[in-house]
């Protein structure tokens, strides 16, 4: 269960967060909309292990990680398979259920005790609706997100399992090193075997 924080956490003011600095260079802020932001997200502590979604629920949230570590996972046939993870400076979204508003068809799990900024989805929809300069960069970071999923797309599209490989652990080598060898191969699909064969390899 996550633990709603007061404004200050630590060290960390909301004032201060990575998202509005990351918004703020996409397109210039004004001050009545960082004033929103500020009165709106919530600062949420949330452990490892924690769910955020799980498949059939609807995707209430749409949460920023300022620390810490998520993945987004589905069961085919009752096998598990990763379709993502998201860690320091990244959005959490299931999209169909998130702005659809439906039942999810995955699960949504948070790897390391993190610190995320929370948004609903109605209260998404009232910055869309006051502030023109949100709808810019809302569309900024979903044409900058589509681009990355199409380049996992076609990476994963690969045959061969040492060119997956390698595109993960170039492309993300940080990444590489904070999740567990079940949760890399079930990204790349591929036997946990096979991953310590590449990486000897490598």
């Amino acid at each position: 269960m996550s633990i709603l924080l007061p404004i200050i956490y630590g060290m960390i003011e909301l004032e201060n967060i990575s998202l509005l600095k990351i918004i703020s260079q996409i397109h210039p802020v004004s001050e009545a909309l960082q004033n929103d932001l500020i009165k709106t997200l919530a600062i949420e502590t949330i452990p490892k292990k924690t769910y955020l979604l799980k498949e059939g629920e609807v995707f209430q949230k749409m949460y920023f990680i300022e620390k810490g570590l998520a993945r987004a996972f589905y069961f085919d046939e009752q096998k598990e398979h990763t379709s993502w993870f998201m860690k320091e400076g990244d959005f959490i979204i299931s999209v169909n259920s998130f702005y659809k508003q439906v039942p999810s068809q995955e699960h949504i799990e948070v790897l390391e005790d993190s610190i995320m900024a929370s948004i609903t989805y109605q209260q998404l929809q009232t910055l869309y609706q006051k502030h023109l300069e949100f709808n810019i960069i809302s569309r900024v970071l979903t044409e900058h997100y589509y681009s990355l999923s199409e380049e996992r797309l076609f990476a994963m599209r690969q045959s061969s399992a040492k060119h997956r490989f390698e595109f993960f652990i170039n492309k993300y080598p940080e990444l590489a090193k904070r999740i567990s060898l079940k949760q890399m191969a079930s990204f790349l699909r591929m036997t946990p075997e096979t991953i310590s064969r590449l990486r000897a390899e490598h």
